[in-house]
């Protein structure tokens, strides 16, 4: 089985998913720990800390080819984005990594 992680509001949390990350609050501070499974006190916590942003895993349902097709996709998007950029420079070459990788994914 293959997980895949997507970053989503916390406002579309359900009760069932399962954290790639820890849930932070503004100051950084751990809420939940990576690997914890959401349930429905876990939501109102969440709130509660006014946590906004939240890494979740679920599993990837995607063929190879269409992951592969999909990366492609996200590649030339990423790649038509930085087109006229100065990639010599090394922190757009740096943001244009991020960007690519995390597109990929």
């Amino acid at each position: 089985m293959r997980n895949r992680i997507k970053y989503i509001p916390a406002f579309e949390a359900k009760v069932g998913m399962a954290l790639s990350e820890p849930a932070q609050d503004r100051q950084l501070s751990n809420v939940l720990p990576a690997g914890h499974t959401l349930t429905e006190e876990n939501l109102h916590q969440l709130v509660a800390h006014q946590v906004e942003l939240l890494c979740v895993a679920f599993e990837d349902t995607r063929s190879a080819e269409e992951v592969a097709q999909e990366a492609s996709v996200m590649a030339k998007r990423v790649l038509d984005t930085f087109e006229t950029a100065n990639l010599a420079d090394p922190l757009t070459a740096a943001l244009f990594n991020q960007v690519l990788t995390y597109r990929s994914a």
